[in-house]
């Protein structure tokens, strides 16, 4: 399957937009089966006689199936019987991740649990202090392909770390590209190059960028109608702060060791009053604090704005509709600028927030290794497309999967191979993704064709400064800032959270609109230990100690 993954800016929700490519400890079992039954013939043998595994799903309000087909009857489930000899039950199946969590939680109060369940990681420390689960780490280490093991460790072992307690693993992590939402600043590089601007090399130059393009009418209608930056609703612009050594709404590790939350540490304060200084500039939108993801979206899509910082995947997105409306705008993608010479470091989040989890007392633990294993055999080593999608009644399959993994690095390789195939103008060695890229970047070329995608392809994953580009600067730079806190939350944070995320984009508002000075981060900083925050700091460096 070539399984293409694009996140909506602004919205910051993942959108496939190509794919080619309870009381459940034994219940439903056949128990011959289960005492016979041999996991042999490796990472995808057959069980013969078969197995039965249970589980809980989750499905979407938009998930479409083929006429009599539904989640418990399903190509996928289909497959895991002919191929391997298991067959899926699912005990129960809920719509939408909010009743998942809530159905899952119920399940774990109880102490029964399916065979195999997705959990979250707050969920999976709590299992795995229960005793709920089994140890995995003998049936991973015998029945995980070597693929497998390779897609696991693509992010440097992060999620695998994530799903260990003590030493030993307790899951399976469903891992994502957290690279996919690393953060760069976009230029219109049309304006730059009419102002006859340098690239933007650092803050103080990206800042002379956003006053030339406030003041100096680069889009050539005699109106003072432009605005230098895009700054959305509570200043969630994370790479800003990275180019002053700051790393908010992340955990990083301080002077001495422990980890310490990254948003009430001293380096905010030089990106917060940098920010007020442009605000009161008029280098970005007045009215900034008002307006929400698709109100920034708009104002993107207008043509009145001159750089943001983004994700890889915008020119898929919000600037892909500025180029919609006006054909002669371009973007180009830049590394973050420091504010003081020293490199700056993009902010990474987790890359697996789901895990895969097996019954104590489970006879076939293995089995749930063996089904990640046909997975990635189906989706990614050998691709079966008769899996991923219904072609002829336009139907995508591929979530149906039960127990999947995404690797981290497919679009970094994505990249690296179409930069290749353009410069060589040689696309032979493509996978279908890959070809999929590059012919939609030729038609571009050919026919000026904007909305086929070629224009977002070629800024995302081509070259001259396309956004996949500075993930893989970044990466062979060292120039990347993980998260050390790779839980998801803690029991503080599951009550506490919301009401201190809330502080926080307050006081950030309250210090760039001039309302307050920078003694308003001091304040915010010691009424965001005293109201849980202390205790949530606790709690995430037990969970750090845990896993080591």
């Amino acid at each position: 399957m070539a399984n293409i993954k694009i996140k909506a800016a602004g919205a910051a929700t993942l959108a496939l937009m190509l794919v080619a490519l309870g009381a459940c400890s034994g219940k439903g079992e056949d128990p011959v089966a289960e005492e016979t039954a041999k996991p042999t013939n490796g990472p995808i043998g057959k069980y013969d006689p078969p197995i039965v595994l249970t589980t809980g799903r989750e499905i979407s309000e938009t998930l479409k199936f083929e006429e009599g087909r539904s989640i418990d009857n399903n190509v996928w489930y289909d497959a895991y019987r002919d191929a391997l000899g298991v067959e899926v039950k699912n005990d129960w199946v809920v719509k939408g991740g909010e009743a998942y969590t809530n159905k899952s939680n119920i399940a774990i109060a109880s102490g029964e649990i399916p065979d195999v369940l997705a959990v979250n990681a707050l969920q999976l420390r709590n299992l795995v202090e229960a005793d709920m689960i089994e140890d995995l780490t003998a049936v991973y280490d015998e029945y995980a392909s070597p693929f497998t093991k390779s897609l696991l460790k693509e992010d440097g072992g992060l999620a695998m770390k994530a799903s260990a307690f003590g030493g030993k693993l307790y899951a399976l992590p469903l891992t994502n590209s957290n690279l996919d939402e690393v953060s760069m600043l976009w230029v219109r590089d049309d304006w730059m190059k009419r102002l006859n601007l340098p690239e933007p090399t650092t803050m103080d130059g990206m800042i002379a960028i956003a006053k030339a393009f406030t003041e100096q009418d680069p889009d050539g209608n005699g109106k003072d109608d432009t605005y230098g930056l895009a700054l959305v609703k509570e200043a969630q612009i994370p790479g800003f702060f990275n180019g002053f050594h700051a790393y908010p709404g992340t955990w990083v590790k301080g002077q001495d060791g422990q980890v310490v939350y990254g948003s009430i540490q001293p380096e905010m304060k030089g990106a917060l009053l940098k920010l007020a200084d442009m605000y009161k500039a008029g280098y970005f939108d007045k009215e900034f604090g008002v307006k929400d993801g698709p109100k920034y979206d708009e104002l993107i899509a207008s043509g009145k704005v001159g750089m943001m910082y983004g994700p890889m995947y915008a020119p898929l997105a919000n600037l892909k509709n500025n180029k919609l409306n006006d054909p002669q705008a371009e973007w180009r993608a830049y590394p973050i600028p420091s504010a003081d010479g020293q490199p700056a470091l993009a902010q990474v989040g987790v890359s697996a927030s789901s895990f895969y989890v097996v019954r104590k007392g489970y006879k076939h633990p293995e089995a749930v290794v063996k089904l990640l294993n046909f997975w990635n055999e189906k989706n990614w080593e050998n691709a079966d497309v008769s899996l991923s999608r219904n072609v002829d009644k336009n139907i995508e399959t591929w979530p149906y999967g039960l127990v999947k993994a995404f690797p981290v690095l497919k679009n970094v390789k994505a990249h690296r191979a179409v930069k290749a195939a353009l410069e060589s103008r040689n696309p032979q060695g493509l996978d279908l993704e890959q070809q999929i890229y590059y012919d939609a970047i030729q038609n571009w070329f050919e026919t000026g064709d904007i909305a086929g995608n070629g224009w977002g392809f070629y800024r995302s994953f081509g070259k001259d400064g396309a956004g996949m580009e500075m993930i893989d600067g970044y990466l062979n730079e060292d120039k990347l800032k993980n998260t050390e806190f790779l839980g998801g939350s803690t029991p503080t944070m599951a009550e506490k959270w919301a009401t201190l995320n809330k502080m926080e984009s307050v006081m950030t508002i309250k210090i760039v609109l001039g309302q307050s000075g920078i003694e308003e981060f001091d304040k915010f900083v010691k009424d965001w230990n005293e109201l849980g925050g202390e205790k949530i700091t606790e709690e995430v460096n037990e969970w750090v100690k845990a896993v080591n």
